[in-house]
């Protein structure tokens, strides 16, 4: 039996009847739109026929106003979903923020912001040019993911347990998803800024777009260093700003924040997963850039987490669409959302 009844309970907020949202800080509501929101509830009611697969949320941004929030029984809008690998994104935005103030480059050599006592005794040539880049879209070399280590607790998570694994193809030459790449950004972006990943986006990017401070957490290791590539727990609202400033590249109320030039590479495929071709009818084989998604519509990128965590970004319909759930099926989700969401819009 599901846990969440989801069709015959859930709670609708629709631009129509909560325009008037509380809290300064919130996404406008649209008065009215000629889009075909109520084809937006088919993807609770698909979902509600599966036994294994939850659809917490649905919030749809168009046109920088909300036109359509749905939050099944026993979520909400002040819930702070867990994002799972859909953090991945926020940490290579602290990279690029890192990158605009001059205090790294892409390009750098990753073992360069590591101690001795971090790195192998015996270097390779593959790990001497290992370079933040690689890291970002997710092409390091490490095939072998130190996040799955039997035994280890998670708040136990450093760089030296992944740097001294053997690198088992050359940095930049394939894709090989690895959360630990993720977390190394972060711990280098600490390492550069002299705060935690989160509380750099605080003052880069949270607090500039209204991200309220009450609106996320993100967990981090008994050292005090963000995961990174996980983690990162959010509300549907502040996900979706997030998703705007994507949008826009960077800009926000007519004041640029982070460099146009880092979209350019950001949300651009920077690496084609499986045999190096795309492939138009997989979202996981349409290309990476840093820490995003590339998707079977045309322009479109994706933060995505485990068991349905998206936020897509949508330059071709000027719209960004906040999905969280609990599915075993996530291709599925995505498909809906392009039928019953995408496609209306």
């Amino acid at each position: 039996m599901k846990r969440i009844l989801i069709s015959a309970m859930a709670v609708i907020c629709m631009a129509a009847c909560s325009n008037n949202k509380a809290g300064s800080n919130a996404l406008p509501r649209a008065e009215r739109t000629d889009i075909n929101t109520a084809n937006f509830d088919s993807m609770f009611v698909w979902m509600d026929t599966r036994a294994t697969d939850e659809l917490h949320t649905v919030m749809v941004v168009k046109d920088d106003a909300v036109i359509y929030e749905r939050y099944a029984t026993g979520h909400d809008a002040e819930e702070l979903h867990i994002c799972w690998s859909a953090s991945k994104t926020f940490t290579a935005i602290g990279v690029g923020f890192a990158a605009q103030d001059g205090l790294l480059d892409v390009n750098d050599k990753v073992i360069r912001y590591f101690s001795d006592e971090e790195l192998p005794a015996e270097r390779s040539e593959w790990l001497e040019e290992l370079t933040i880049k690689d890291l970002l879209i997710m092409s390091s070399g490490f095939s072998e993911d130190k996040l799955g280590r039997a035994g280890l607790f998670m708040e136990d998570i450093n760089a030296r347990i992944q740097l001294i694994v053997p690198l088992d193809f050359e940095p930049g030459s394939r894709f090989k998803y690895n959360s630990m790449n993720t977390y190394l950004c972060a711990d280098i972006v600490q390492r550069v800024t002299g705060m935690k990943l989160v509380d750099y986006l605080k003052d880069k990017l949270f607090d500039p777009i209204g991200i309220a401070p009450e609106t996320y957490l993100w967990d981090e290791t008994k050292a005090g260093v963000n995961f990174g590539g996980w983690g990162l727990h959010i509300t549907a609202e502040s996900l979706a700003k997030a998703g705007l400033f994507m949008l826009h590249r960077g800009v926000w109320n007519g004041t640029r924040l982070l460099q146009d030039s880092w979209f350019d590479e950001a949300m651009s495929p920077q690496i084609i997963q499986g045999g190096g071709e795309i492939d138009p009818t997989n979202d996981w084989n349409c290309g990476y850039g840093y820490q995003m998604w590339a998707c079977q519509r045309p322009g479109a990128y994706r933060f995505d987490g485990a068991w349905g965590q998206f936020c897509v970004v949508a330059p071709e319909k000027n719209a960004v669409i906040v999905l969280f759930s609990h599915a075993r099926n996530t291709a599925q989700i995505l498909r809906d959302c392009w039928k019953y969401v995408y496609d209306e819009l």
